[in-house]
């Protein structure tokens, strides 16, 4: 299980969102079984591909007028998911008490 952070910039503005996979390791994503396209692209519901990486920052892309990239994905427990849950962080479906 995975825990994965998604950054966007929009002219100045950064803001990141979180998102969770419950089929994916770490190593998995180390070894390119799950690639930064494949996040983007189910985060945000549109087929990234690399004609649209930054030219200028690998490992970013063009969503419309804005550059988003993978910041980081992490190893974390459904206990670690639940807490993210209970304060507003992430919706987790195994939440629920």
């Amino acid at each position: 299980m995975i825990l994965f952070c998604v950054k966007t910039r929009n002219g100045e503005d950064e803001y990141e969102n979180y998102g969770y996979y419950e089929t994916f390791t770490v190593k998995d994503f180390a070894s390119q079984k799950l690639t930064e396209l494949t996040i983007l692209s189910e985060h945000y519901d549109y087929k990234f591909t690399d004609k649209d990486e930054d030219e200028e920052n690998e490992g970013e892309y063009w969503y419309g007028d804005k550059i988003v990239w993978v910041e980081g994905v992490w190893k974390i427990t459904p206990e670690e998911l639940k807490t993210l849950h209970k304060f507003g962080i992430i919706y987790y479906k195994g939440g629920q008490q």
